[in-house]
């Protein structure tokens, strides 16, 4: 089954048109709401049996199915069962019976939720709109969490004195409920310490929800942190909840937050200390049990003396301040560190056995790393896709260009059969050379996992940590579809 939409970044929410799938046999019925709802900015398609949706959510991305439970041949409630523990999107019954346990048959089965006839499509569009936000809010979180999840343990790979006494500041930390601030360099993986920081906690058993305060517009901001009511701005059509709520009960990481505008820094601080807030155009404040913990790659105190970051909202958070090396500093952790994403390839895309040799580690633990942890797992997917057989060598290392000289424009842009021959190579922008090969290692990732699921995308997406919608887009792109 395939369900549209699944969180990724914070243009989800903003730009995505929800998609819905009537099922409904009656044409006049089923004309009436198709017309309604399109004019409400959503994406409709309809058909006239249950056999039919389970035929279109076999093909189609959808994020909502609207059914009567009287059908022709598989009944609402059928289809309910058959979707039920599948990968499918949410169901909204509709149902004509007076009798109550109609519709609480249709919840055990699985519905979202349920309207009456004789159907108002205001009612309609209203449960619509909440099964939506609540069901993004969800992948959202899912997501977020998983991206996390999808990391190697930090303390199975800390080798480094400097990275052990890091973990072990956030061990002690985790005991209580105070503000943390995680500085370091892009990609050192402060999201990562925060993470572990959350699973040494007494809320471990609590989501774990990350927001990278740069990647939201201005405009959403507020929102995607408090939540918003029903008609604070154009397009809150019901309650949305933010990710304060998503949070509640865990931890709530704020990634770049020396981003947040100096006004949202003050709300920040207001929540941190009477754990509270107002959802944007409401007038009641919502209880806030929720652990901040903030991030940042810039210094804050120069940040600060810049005027822009709040000074208050600083010192609330350097109370505790942990510091993650960059991997420079940690050189020990790398070889560590490169056998549990090439493990964890592995085991994603149903890579066959491939180790590094010896020497080829210590290839990576001589690169310089400006790109960190991040740049580590990205140079460690490619060569487990791109190089052939079981041991990576310093000869594929050096073939495939990954580990280029970092202060040198230039590369290659041949194959590595031409590198291999010594022959003359045509001198390109590293930046070029760097998109194309990502390209390639994407598109040789997404055929290697749908080759895995059997073709199985939504499967797929979920082993690669997109949407199915974005996983779509890529299948046209690279015209695997």
């Amino acid at each position: 089954m395939k369900s549209g939409h699944p969180p990724g970044g914070a243009a989800d929410r903003i730009d995505a048109v929800p998609s819905v799938l009537i099922v409904e046999d009656d044409p006049f019925e089923s004309r009436m709401m198709e017309q309604y709802l399109s004019r409400g900015g959503h994406q409709v398609s309809h058909v006239p049996s249950a056999e039919d949706a389970v035929e279109a959510l076999g093909r189609e991305m959808v994020d909502v199915v609207v059914t009567d439970l009287h059908l022709p041949g598989m009944s609402g409630l059928d289809l309910l069962r058959r979707l039920a523990g599948e990968d499918a999107p949410p169901v909204i019954v509709v149902t004509g019976d007076t009798d109550v346990t109609t519709a609480v048959d249709a919840m055990r089965a699985g519905a979202a939720d349920y309207v009456n006839k004789p159907l108002t499509m205001k009612a309609l569009e209203h449960v619509l709109d909440r099964v939506v936000e609540t069901t993004r809010l969800r992948r959202r979180v899912d997501f977020l969490q998983r991206t996390v999840q999808d990391d190697p343990d930090p303390a199975g790979t800390a080798q480094s004195e400097t990275m052990r006494a890091t973990l072990e500041l956030a061990r002690r930390t985790a005991g209580s409920d105070s503000a943390v601030l995680v500085v370091g360099e892009s990609g050192v993986g402060k999201e990562i310490v925060a993470a572990y920081l959350h699973r040494q906690s007494s809320r471990a058993r609590g989501p774990f929800v990350r927001i990278n305060v740069a990647a939201i517009p201005d405009t959403m901001i507020e929102a995607e942190l408090f939540g918003a009511v029903r008609g604070a701005f154009t397009d809150a059509r019901s309650d949305r909840s933010g990710f304060f709520a998503a949070a509640d009960g865990g931890t709530l990481l704020l990634d770049e937050i020396a981003e947040l505008r100096t006004e949202l820094q003050a709300k920040l601080l207001r929540v941190i200390e009477t754990h509270r807030y107002y959802p944007v155009g409401a007038r009641r404040e919502v209880h806030s049990d929720v652990r901040i913990v903030a991030a940042t790659n810039r210094d804050p105190e120069a940040e600060v003396k810049a005027g822009r970051m709040r000074a208050d909202l600083f010192y609330r958070l350097a109370s505790v301040v942990i510091r993650v090396p960059s991997l420079r500093e940690r050189r020990e952790d790398i070889p560590a560190l490169a056998k549990a994403i090439l493990s964890d390839v592995r085991r994603q895309t149903g890579r066959g056995p491939v180790r590094f040799s010896p020497a080829a580690l210590e290839a990576l633990v001589e690169h310089p790393w400006p790109g960190n942890v991040r740049e580590l797992r990205n140079v460690v997917e490619r060569m487990a896709l791109l190089v052939d057989g079981a041991e990576v060598t310093p000869r594929d290392v050096d073939a495939l260009g990954i580990l280029g000289r970092s202060e040198g424009p230039l590369v290659s842009s041949l194959p590595p059969d031409a590198l291999r021959s010594g022959r003359a190579f045509v001198p390109r922008r590293l930046e070029e050379v760097a998109r194309e090969a990502c390209d390639e290692a994407e598109r040789r990732h997404i055929e290697a996992t749908l080759s895995h699921t059997a073709g199985n995308k939504s499967k797929a997406a979920e082993l690669l940590g997109v949407s199915r919608s974005t996983l779509w887009k890529k299948l046209r792109r690279f015209a695997l579809d």
